[in-house]
């Protein structure tokens, strides 16, 4: 009996199994053969969307990565400029040590002498010893025409190498954000085409602005990274205004090369001017010890004035044929802004493939 009934839950068991098993299946076969996802279209999307679709993509890459590299270039160069115009503070704030030196050795008893049996030679013939006199000595001691010119070079020199760094690091970063798309301006772009470039947008905004020639020579070699004449035009810019500024007309004809007899041109003669204007303290007080005193005064006064014309410029005077100078400052941050925006229109032009 017990047999029977165990068969029998046997059997049960075995109808329960299988008719999950049946059920399974006819699950199994109908989700096979349910509805079929819809096909993919094998047609290409139209022109006008991938279009659209590449345009978009530049732009959100422009304007995620290289906009971005621009504006650190752009900082960099705000830094560099900084930089150049604490090295020519520099350069102003070692001539002052050397106005005390200069004072007690033009004052001593032996260039009161020099000075006294130069006095009758220059009167009786009207030659300048006297004053050249003073110049090699302020020259010596304090500065010389050239040694401020040479130091005005060297500093807008390393802004140059300075900029021309951060254009190299600027551009990698450009190539690098790029490398995924095909974009032979871009690939083909190498540092001295890019500056070249550079020029010559800093030279159509030249134009446009009618910028002063001084002030766009400076702006041109700083983008080209290559100088070397537009320290000398500075230069002579500062002194051919302070000349004016002081009212002493000698000073800037002299500035401009009217000086005659000088060996090494119009910058040679520039600081025979300024131990002119020197020349007329010592005599005034008959080189006394109230001279030391004053002449290092005055001479402070003139170094802080070409320091400030150098760095601030010099305004336009009143019926003045002399137009003002901007100064280094405002000329090297306007050199930034052109940069800048010759930048991002160079880069825009070559990856969006449109006129900025």
């Amino acid at each position: 009996m017990k047999s029977m009934q165990s068969g029998r839950r046997t059997l049960q068991i075995a109808g329960v199994l299988s008719l999950a098993c049946l059920f399974g299946a006819i699950s199994y076969i109908t989700h096979k053969s349910g509805p079929s996802p819809p096909e993919r279209s094998t047609h290409s999307t139209s022109p006008e969307v991938s279009q659209r679709s590449e345009s978009e993509m530049r732009q959100e890459l422009f304007d995620d990565q290289v906009a971005p590299a621009v504006r650190e270039a752009d900082l960099a160069n705000r830094a560099a400029v900084e930089r150049c115009l604490a090295r020519i503070r520099e350069s102003f704030q070692r001539y002052r040590q050397g106005v005390k030196p200069f004072a007690e050795d033009v004052t001593g008893l032996g260039s009161k002498w020099g000075v006294l049996r130069r006095m009758p030679g220059d009167w009786m013939t009207g030659s300048n010893s006297v004053e050249a006199f003073i110049s090699g000595k302020l020259e010596k001691h304090v500065f010389s025409a050239q040694e401020i010119q040479h130091d005005i070079d060297v500093s807008l020199t390393l802004l140059r190498e300075d900029i021309e760094a951060n254009r190299n690091v600027m551009l990698r970063k450009v190539k690098t954000a790029t490398a995924g798309l095909s974009l032979p301006a871009i690939e083909n772009l190498d540092t001295q085409t890019f500056s070249h470039q550079v020029v010559e947008q800093v030279r159509e905004f030249s134009t446009e602005t009618a910028a002063d020639g001084v002030a766009n020579l400076v702006v041109i070699e700083v983008a080209s990274g290559v100088g070397g004449y537009a320290a000398e035009q500075v230069f002579m810019a500062i002194l051919v205004r302070i000349g004016m500024t002081a009212g002493g007309a000698t000073v800037g004809s002299v500035a401009l090369g009217g000086g005659s007899g000088s060996a090494v041109g119009p910058l040679g003669t520039g600081i025979g001017t300024i131990g002119g204007l020197i020349v007329g303290v010592i005599i005034d007080y008959w080189l006394s010890e109230h001279a030391k005193a004053n002449l290092s005064q005055q001479l402070m006064a003139l170094i802080d004035q070409i320091e400030n014309a150098a760095i601030h410029g010099v305004p336009e005077r009143t019926n003045s044929a002399i137009d003002a100078y901007p100064g280094l400052k405002h000329v090297l941050q306007n050199t930034c802004d052109e940069l800048n925006q010759a930048n991002l229109e160079i880069l825009k032009q070559s990856i969006l493939e449109v006129k900025a």
